[in-house]
């Protein structure tokens, strides 16, 4: 790799038009898509030490190899693992980029004071990948409702906030994530897949922009019709009252425990005093 550990700073770029009501208004409102997207959020630099650290750990660039000597894509997909989970043992780079000062002040303005890291992972697309289901994340999974009562989080606070840091450019032909604006307000999972497409836009942008989703609403990741794979990083942020999807501060090494900002410590939830033990 060409980046170490030691090219990391903490110096963080904003986009030129940040505007926090906007975004509440986006993610809140009875009448806001349930999604934003803001431009230019992690610097070249950033991206590129990111992105190079998941294509590694992916071995992305032997299969891209394979494909363009096209070998048979089938078994190529098959093999391959385009998932990375435990990010934050796996380079700085992914300390600074989860504690970014919007992530953090966005996760607590709309989840409450002291918003936790649910899950963390990269996920990169191969050409010729077939996309999702449509579905909703955790925790908005029907199995965890009320038999009798399904409909129980129509009116609850939201529960959780998706941000997707783009690695690479996200575009219409190389499967930008679909996501049903509006469909956040009365959670409900989408049943019906053609319903869905048909009232469904793709997200695009440049890598380093950040796209921002309300946990509640429909969505899934399209078919990548290119010639070149597609990287992001899906942050998922929860109330620190909710029990997290993953066990993200067991697993994060103690160095990195050791190192961390206030602001990581917060997200990581490591200073959170409950559950209690009372003998």
């Amino acid at each position: 790799m060409i980046y170490t550990d030691d090219d990391v700073d903490f110096k963080f770029q904003m986009p030129e038009k940040f505007d926090m009501e906007e975004i509440r208004d986006a993610l809140l409102s009875p009448n806001g898509p349930g999604w934003i997207k803001l431009d230019g959020v992690y610097s070249q630099k950033d991206v590129e030490m990111a992105r190079e650290r998941v294509i590694y750990h992916t071995n992305t660039d032997y299969y891209m190899n394979k494909i363009e000597k096209h070998e048979e894509n089938d078994e190529v997909h098959n093999n391959y693992k385009g998932l990375v989970w435990a990010l934050l043992n796996k380079g700085r780079i992914f300390e600074k980029m989860v504690q970014h000062p919007i992530i953090v002040n966005v996760s607590n303005s709309i989840l409450g004071q002291n918003s936790q890291i649910s899950s963390l992972a990269a996920n990169t697309v191969l050409p010729g990948m077939k996309g999702q289901t449509p579905h909703l994340d955790y925790p908005y999974y029907r199995n965890f409702l009320p038999a009798d009562n399904p409909y129980i989080l129509d009116d609850s606070p939201p529960l959780a906030v998706q941000f997707v840091t783009l690695l690479t450019d996200f575009s219409e032909e190389n499967g930008g994530t679909a996501v049903r604006p509006g469909s956040h307000i009365k959670p409900r999972y989408p049943d019906d897949p053609k319903e869905f497409f048909d009232n469904a836009i793709q997200m695009t942008g440049k890598a380093g922009d950040v796209v921002i989703f309300a946990g509640a609403i429909q969505h899934c990741a399209m078919p990548n019709k290119s010639k070149m794979f597609r990287s992001g990083i899906l942050q998922h942020m929860t109330p620190v009252y909710l029990k997290t999807f993953e066990d993200v501060a067991g697993y994060v090494s103690e160095m990195v425990k050791d190192r961390a900002t206030p602001e990581l410590r917060q997200i990581l939830s490591l200073d959170h005093p409950y559950p209690i033990l009372k003998s």
